[in-house]
């Protein structure tokens, strides 16, 4: 085997490894910009969910009131009758 060939072979398998290494790089790339695998993409879709299925920070409290009693008075005495607000 002559050493023209051997650095024929040599150069070859330089070219093909950064070739492969670069189809690689891109590829993984591309999967993590336009894919879920990134996380910025995660956490894009965390927000966007959170977004959309958001939830009150107060809380409603279930409380039962009772009707209000309205008196008509004027200091000490009553004036006129007890009515009862029926809502």
């Amino acid at each position: 085997m002559s050493n023209s060939l051997f650095l024929q072979i040599i150069s070859l398998c330089l070219i093909a490894t950064v070739c492969m290494t670069w189809i690689i790089f891109a590829t993984i790339k591309t999967l993590v910009k336009y894919t879920d695998f990134g996380k910025h993409t995660e956490q894009a879709k965390e927000k966007q969910k959170k977004i959309q299925n958001f939830e009150d920070d107060v809380p409603i409290l279930e409380k039962e009131f009772s009707t209000p009693t309205i008196e008509t008075s004027f200091g000490d005495k009553r004036i006129g009758a007890v009515y009862k607000n029926d809502l």
